[in-house]
């Protein structure tokens, strides 16, 4: 479990960091695009505990290659098959587990009293010369996940033409883009990985892209920077007496950052937009980027280390009386030395297993049994890592590759820390 959380917090960092730094050697500057961008990330997040646990995996051998020492012993007779035991969490990660549904719990409960209040919001929301009015909002916002409205406070009428224009053409284009959805799925994000800061700041950063886009949608259509710039800042206020945008306990509307909106508008004014065969381009880039940061997993570098005193014999019985030679091992890191082990004080132990050599070197991870088992988890730690040995297979005398089955000891030492 602690591993599970250390992984995908690293993974989390990388990805946000890789998609960040391509971003800005890419000079992606339009808002739109990089709000697609993360929008890609946000989905990779919430795909990265299943795919930590359970998804595919890309070796990266980067590191140095691992010393090792591999045992002997004849082979016994089959021994029990692989059973191993559900393992119980210990004290420490009982207490991360609980802290952490702590706080997922809280945040979702949040999000879902949130949703409900917007979808009341938008049942009772009354249709006045074709505009949705409520009581509850002091400025305009677009709600809805599939079907986005956009709702005015009761007091629009008294607006002057140019700012219900250019408000209109701000929220009509939060509805086109369906940000309202992809904002909720941002603080469902936060909610899964709340003990992560960067998934807090991509929640910001979607939220401020999403707003900067609109911006730039506006003035596109041709409406006078100042003038709009004008119309914020009196919506600002009208929310500043008010005391929020949208009087909805728990659902966050996108807003907010509006020095730097009106900066961008005023002084900056919209980002040219960028042509689809380089935004082709950058997607590209960010996905294969973003793969490499969710699948993969950096390993240790191939060695090639004989086994000493290996018994091996062949499951081919037309190549028995040829005597194959015996395998030898060319990557075989050391395994993990099990907590419960650690807990019970154990420095050292060895357990014994039979294992299955292909022709191409593999380990056959469902033909695994256990021979000597000492107990305290090293069993199931054995058997974990005896699945990532690569081998140079066994051959006949023709120098023929064939299947061997054969006997390993995995040593156990514990390092200090």
């Amino acid at each position: 479990m602690e591993r599970l959380f250390l992984e995908c917090t690293v993974r989390v960092f990388l990805l946000i960091s890789a998609t960040a730094i391509l971003l800005h050697i890419m000079r992606v500057k339009d808002a739109a695009a990089k709000h697609r961008v993360w929008t890609g990330v946000m989905a990779l997040m919430l795909l990265l505990p299943v795919w930590a646990t359970w998804g595919p995996k890309v070796s990266l051998r980067v590191l140095p290659p691992l010393p090792r020492a591999m045992s002997h012993g004849p082979i016994v007779t089959e021994g029990s098959l692989q059973s191993p035991v559900a393992q119980k969490l210990s004290s420490g990660e009982l207490l991360l587990v609980s802290v952490y549904l702590v706080g997922f719990c809280v945040l979702v409960l949040r999000l879902a009293v949130g949703t409900i209040h917007t979808r009341r919001l938008i049942r009772y929301a009354v249709l006045q010369d074709g505009v949705h009015t409520s009581p509850l909002c002091a400025s305009p916002v677009t709600v809805g996940f599939f079907c986005p409205m956009v709702i005015f406070p009761e007091n629009w009428r008294e607006w002057e033409r140019s700012k219900l224009n250019s408000i209109s053409a701000h929220e009509e284009e939060h509805a086109r883009r369906r940000d309202s959805l992809l904002q909720w799925f941002a603080l469902l994000n936060r909610a899964v990985f709340w003990f992560h800061p960067a998934a807090w700041w991509l929640e910001r950063t979607l939220s401020g892209l999403a707003e900067e886009a609109c911006d730039n949608a506006v003035l596109a259509r041709g409406n006078n920077a100042r003038e709009y710039a004008a119309c914020l800042v009196e919506l600002a206020r009208s929310v500043s007496r008010s005391g929020a945008r949208l009087n909805i306990v728990g659902m966050a509307v996108p807003g907010g950052l509006l020095r730097e909106r009106l900066h961008k508008i005023i002084e900056i004014g919209p980002r040219p937009r960028i042509s689809g065969r380089w935004m082709g381009c950058v997607a590209v880039v960010c996905a294969i980027t973003c793969a490499i940061a969710v699948a993969g997993t950096v390993e240790h570098a191939e060695t090639k280390i004989p086994l000493t005193n290996q018994t091996a014999r062949s499951e081919n019985p037309k190549a028995v009386a040829e005597q194959p030679s015996r395998p030898s091992c060319r990557y075989c890191p050391n395994p993990e030395f099990p907590d419960e082990a650690k807990k019970a004080k154990i420095s050292s132990a060895s357990a014994l297993v039979e294992i299955t050599v292909s022709e191409k070197g593999d380990v056959d991870a469902k033909n695994i049994r256990v021979i000597e088992d000492p107990g305290h988890g090293f069993a199931q730690e054995a058997v974990a890592v005896v699945k990532k040995w690569k081998f140079n297979p066994a051959t006949l005398k023709d120098g023929k590759p064939t299947k061997t089955r054969t006997t390993v000891e995995v040593q156990f030492t514990r390092h200090s820390d």
